[in-house]
This record gives C-alpha cells, structure tokens and sequence, in this order.
C-alpha cells in the first residue's frame, strides 16, 4: 500500500481519483488545477457541473457487465471442484475458497476500469475518512493496492468536516409499534434466553444453540422453548489471530490449481499492465481469507460445546458467510446438525440470483427452512447444495403487517419505498452506482413530481456507508412540492400502516413486508436493476400493479395510474384479490401462520 502524503503538491497532478465533492474541493484549495481530470464513480460527483469530472466506470456499458457477471456462476463451480479434488481438503473449506474467488470480482471490476496510462502517468488519489457504519470505511476504492508499481502515484488522505451519519435504529418507533410487529413470539424467546441461562443443565434433553437471529428463527426457539428445549446464545470470543494447526492446508496445491483460472479470468479484463499486480492482490487475498478461515475454525471449537448427555443443534442465520461455512465445518465435527431458516424473500424473485448461488445458505446448512415452494425448488437445483428443504411460511412478523392499517391521515396517502442502494462497484444490478441513480431520478421527474396526490420519499435505510457525499436524487425532491422526504434510519415495516398506496422498485426483501400488508402495492420492475424472473413477473402482474420500465410509454403509463383517485387504485386492487392469493401462496408464503410450530415439528421429528 502506498503512504498517504501529507505534504503533497497538487498543482503536479492532472489526472485525479476522487469520490467526494467536499474532499475535491479542499484539493482545489490546495493547488489542484481546476482544469485537472477528476475520474470518480459518486453519482453525487457525477451529477455536478464540472466538466472535468469523468465517469470512471463508463467502460461498463449494460451489456459488458452482464457478461462479467454471467460468467460468474461457472467459475465459482469450477473453483471449488478444482479446490475440493485435492487432497485433505474439505467441503467447507472448497467452498470457501469459491467464495473468496467470487468476493474477489469485486476488485477485479475496480481494476478493470484502469487503463495503461495509469500505470507510467502521474495519478493522485484523494481517500476520504469520516464516520462509517459497522462495516468500517468502504467509502474509497483501492487504488493505492491497485497502483503501486506507478512511482508516480500518490495519495493524499482527507478527513470529512461537519460530518454526520447514522445507522438503522427503532429510536422514535413506540414500544407499542414494535410489539404489535414483533409479537409475542420475540418475547417469549428473549425471556426464554435469560430464564433457561439460570436453570440447571440436567433438566434439559434437547438443546438448540444460537449464534445470532432473524425473524423465522426467533419464532422458531420461542417454540421450541414452549416444548422444553433450552434456547442458548452463542458468540466468538474477540477474534484470536490462531493457527490452525489441525486444517493442514495445502496452500501451494490450492494456488496450483486455481491460479491458472484465476489468470484468464483477469486477463480476459484487465489491461495487461494490471495483470501482475491483480494476480498479487488476488494471492494476497486468498491468504487472508484461508488464515480467517483456520482462525475462525479454532474459535468456533472453543464456543460449540459438544453435550453428549443433550440432543443439540445450531440455529443460524446467514451462514453463507465465512462465519457460517466455519461453524459448519465445527458442528459436522462434532456431529451437531446446523439448521437455517430463510431471511428475506429475493432468490424466489430475482432473476439475478444466479450469479451468487455460492453465497446460499445451504450451501453449508444440513435442514432449511423456507416461506415458499418457489425457493425450495429453486435451491435445491443449484450445484452447491447440501440441505433437506421444508416449507413452513413466512414468520408472524411479516403476516402481521396485514393486520396494520391505520391510516395517518396527516400523512401523503402514497410512499414509495426506495431501494436505490450504492454499491461502490460491482453489485447482482447491471446498473452501476450512476446508471441507478439516473433510474432514481426519472422515477422521482417523469412520475411522482407530477402526481396530483402528496407522496412520501422514503430512502432506504442505509447502514454502511458507501459514498461521502448526500445521495444527489435527494436534491431533486427538495424542488418539488408534493413530494415529503423520509430519511431517518427507521425500517418501513414500523410505517406501512399510515400509507395507503405503497410503491417501490427491483427484486429485493423490501418487496415482502408491502405485500404482506394488504394494501395496494405499485411494483416497478426494472430490466438492468434486479429484475423479476419471467415467473415471478407473470405471477406479481396478476397480484400486484406492475410497470415494466422497457415497455412502451412507461412513464406516462405509471403516472397516468397513480393520478387516478386514491379509492379507484384500492378499488381495482380489490379485484385482483384471488391472483393475489395464489401469488402470496407460490412466491411469499406458502401458509398462513404457524411457520414456528411447524419446523418445531419437523425438528423434533428429523434433528432430535
């Protein structure tokens, strides 16, 4: 990595990274020529007036990225095929070795986007610090990793002023709210927790272990803990940096035989004097995440304690991470099966998917629970599984939000529900951070500025910061009259119920909580940003009111509807109401209740 550079001349540079309009305009003040070349992927930076500012990520035009992404899924089969053909290696450890491959395309696509002269031409790169969220400072690419064969590369630090940011939070959302959302079920689990901490082991046969939660899980264990199982949190212990001693990894044999893969892969998309530089990042890289991988292997063994008096399991959410591919390989060695339940409702829909199957959760769990048929079916035919599926539904908490509506008359009668997040890159959109942000805008112009109804914005409730700069669609909101913004860091299931039209966009989680609320839902489906699959959009144009952003007219179509008086959009939903059934039936939950009793059942009946 290159030192950062606090005595640097700027009026020496020409050709400038930068992805902050406040960090650019502190280098003008500094010397920086106004007429030097700014290459930046910040919508916000983008946006401005400034002629010289250039779009960094314009040699990705749609079809070049879905051919790189495309290619995706085929590679990370081969890799781990390749990885787990050698000897002593295991399942979970091949598949985190696929893993890192695909997190990996992340900086292949950054690198991609450099040219010769970058590499023999003098280049500044101005990185920004500023107050992040869990996930640290993701607000700079890697430049300084990228370019330090070029001994005319410099990078110069620059420290955000008067800076603000928040995460997601339930501060002005009532304890009422949250219960009526939450339900019974979270309460009898988290008392379940502190009670069954206390109670002496021996009174219990059967024990279920977790690491973290979400929704299903929860109603899961307060189940569970209703027929007598003991309901335990697990977590590491700070990261110790240990050596597996017990893995013996063959490093050299795994380099032998994804390196050559890896090669034409980058060479296929990088300028050739960003080859050797790549192909070091990428050893770099896969080092670290194969030392995380022993390490996280050591503090797993020391956290599951294996009971052989006890019937145990593992209840895990996400472990498609390498904290979860981890703790797999720990409970199949102690022979504790790993149960996951489903998180949000997106492969079902999402045409996209596809390219990240190594990412699934069952690729590593040994029972999955699921809402819906449409996903089981679906995971079940992808090359890395490894679980027994059952259905069982969604969690109360998603089927309680038909129960929410109370109308806030002093509210717009319409929100829509932005799922406009930034990716700093590469990302399952073929957009780029700009192209979604120009998608954002002609939806905000084209559609509801022209509404005669009063609409509430509603910005996705954004906990990692990826750019340092405000969103710049926010401005054009700010221009218009009967549009209200919502940016607090409040999750929309805690305010469906004072709207009555809800609209939002792309195949995402956020698509289930609107659904699940009865009330009239607008679904703009949008063909280079996490589309629908063909079913999926078959299926939602008979429940919902879908807006194809290709057809014809779309914008004048979607406008033309949403003017029409607020009862006559909740009249005309009314009568979509058997296809809606079919639809919530096939693509969100295959019952109505109960989803927690039943994989009780099933728990005792094929784990315990």
């Amino acid at each position: 990595m290159k030192n950062i550079d606090k005595d640097i001349d700027f009026s020496r540079y020409s050709n400038v990274f930068c992805d902050s309009t406040q960090a650019l305009e502190w280098a003008y003040k500094n010397g920086l020529s106004k007429s030097a070349i700014i290459r930046s992927s910040s919508p916000a930076m983008l946006w401005s007036n400034n002629a010289n500012v250039h779009n960094l990520e314009s040699r990705w035009g749609v079809d070049e990225l879905v051919e790189f992404q495309s290619t995706i899924q085929k590679m990370t089969k081969d890799i781990f095929d390749l990885t787990l053909n050698i000897t002593g290696i295991e399942r979970e450890f091949a598949l985190n070795i696929s893993r890192s491959v695909f997190d990996f395309q992340k900086i292949l696509y950054k690198a991609a986007c450099l040219n010769e002269d970058d590499f023999t031409e003098p280049r500044l790169f101005i990185r920004v610090d500023g107050k992040t969220g869990p996930a640290g400072n993701i607000m700079n690419s890697s430049w300084d990793q990228l370019l330090p064969s070029n001994a005319l590369f410099s990078m110069v630090n620059y420290t955000l002023k008067n800076d603000d940011w928040k995460v997601l939070t339930t501060q002005g959302v009532s304890y009422w709210k949250r219960f009526r959302v939450s339900g019974y079920e979270t309460i009898m689990y988290r008392l379940a927790i502190k009670l069954m901490k206390k109670l002496p082991d021996f009174i219990f046969t059967k024990e279920i272990l977790m690491p973290n939660e979400n929704e299903l899980n929860i109603e899961i264990a307060s189940s569970l803990a209703l027929h007598r199982v003991k309901i335990t949190k697990i977590q590491l212990d700070p990261l110790l940096d240990v050596k597996n001693k017990a893995l013996s990894v063959n490093n050299i044999a795994i380099q032998e035989a994804i390196l050559p893969v890896m090669r034409k892969r980058i060479e296929q998309w990088v300028t050739p004097s960003a080859v050797k530089v790549v192909m070091s990042l990428f050893k770099s890289f896969l080092d670290k995440q194969i030392h995380q991988f022993e390490s996280l292997v050591a503090n797993w063994d020391k956290v599951v304690i294996k009971n052989h008096k006890t019937k145990q399991a593992v209840l895990v959410n996400c472990p498609g991470s390498i904290g979860g591919r981890t703790l797999s390989y720990v409970c199949r060695k102690k022979d504790i099966p790993l149960i996951t339940s489903q998180h949000g409702v997106t492969v079902e829909i999402s045409k996209e998917h596809s390219m990240t199957h190594v990412t699934y959760d069952n690729t590593v769990a040994d029972v999955v629970f699921s809402y819906n048929s449409k996903i089981a079916d679906i995971e079940m035919n992808t090359y890395f599984n490894n679980a027994k599926h059952y259905i069982v539904g969604m969690p109360m908490r998603l089927i309680r939000m038909k129960y929410m509506h109370t109308i806030d008359k002093s509210t717009s009668p319409i929100v829509y529900i932005s799922t406009n997040l930034y990716h700093m890159g590469l990302s399952i959109s073929s957009n780029t951070d700009y192209r979604s942000a120009i998608c954002e805008h002609n939806i905000i112009n084209k559609v509801l500025s022209k509404l005669p109804h009063k609409v509430c914005y509603k910005t996705y409730p954004e906990d990692n910061r990826r750019y340092a700069d405000t969103d710049p669609v926010l401005n054009d909101i700010e221009n218009t009259e009967n549009i209200e913004l919502f940016s607090e860091k409040i999750d929309m299931r805690y305010l469906i119920s004072r709207y009555r039209i809800l609209i939002t966009t792309c195949a995402t989680s956020t698509l289930a909580w609107p659904v699940m609320s009865g009330k009239p839902v607008v679904f703009i489906n949008q063909k280079n940003n996490r589309p629908l699959t063909e079913d999926a959009f078959t299926s939602l144009s008979q429940g919902l009111f879908v807006f194809d952003d290709q057809e014809e007219g779309f914008y004048d179509k979607l406008r033309i509807f949403l003017s029409q008086p607020i009862e006559e959009i909740e009249r005309l939903w009314k009568n979509k109401k058997t296809a809606r059934k079919e639809m919530i039936r096939d693509y969100f939950s295959a019952y109505d209740a109960n989803a927690g009793k039943r994989a009780t059942k099933i728990i005792f009946r094929e784990v315990f």
